[in-house]
């Protein structure tokens, strides 16, 4: 883990992943787990890149703005802990999203994701305690777990933390790249 503590709240985050995963953008083919209007972190970073984005999103009111966004190829409604695709994706992106799911859900969603992906998983998640209630009108937004980055690295990805555990605004980046874990 690298640990960049004088990173400000919220800041940092686009930095860390492309230290992470600097040819993040040379994929093509991406599903995007959770967004809402009022937030799509890295979405026109993709959109520029001219990347493919199929956003999986669980909250319906959310599904119909996100259907109405031009760069985005497809929109499922559906729950990333039982989700399965009938395809696979270059990248799964699930930003700031593994704090809403029970800490014991954690593994096989992400067994589950990395089974979709050919070349990497990229997530991000509060570092710590953060809580979080319902939020927009939209139950799915409670903060159910705080991971540390030592869950992401036992199950082989790489992480960095920005800013301060158990601060509003920190932030795990974790990334595992599967072209590079041995068969």
């Amino acid at each position: 883990m690298r640990h960049f503590p004088e990173i400000r709240p919220y800041q940092g985050r686009e930095e860390s992943v492309l230290r992470l995963l600097p040819d993040l953008l040379s994929n093509r083919d991406v599903l995007y787990v959770g967004a809402r209007s009022s937030r799509i972190d890295f979405g026109e970073l993709f959109a520029a890149a001219g990347m493919k984005v199929t956003v999986l999103e669980i909250h319906r009111s959310n599904v119909e703005f996100l259907g109405t966004v031009a760069w985005i190829a497809d929109v499922v409604e559906g729950d990333v802990r039982t989700f399965s695709a009938d395809r696979s994706f270059d990248l799964v992106f699930w930003w700031h999203g593994p704090e809403h799911i029970r800490e014991h859900e954690l593994r096989p969603t992400l067994q589950r994701l990395e089974a979709m992906a050919t070349n990497a998983i990229v997530l991000g998640c509060p570092w710590g305690r953060y809580l979080q209630g319902r939020e927009y009108g939209n139950p799915h937004e409670v903060h159910l777990s705080h991971f540390d980055h030592g869950v992401f690295e036992m199950m082989g990805y790489e992480t960095e933390c920005l800013g301060r555990r158990d601060t509003p605004g920190s932030n795990i980046t974790a990334v595992k790249e599967l072209s590079a874990v041995s068969p």
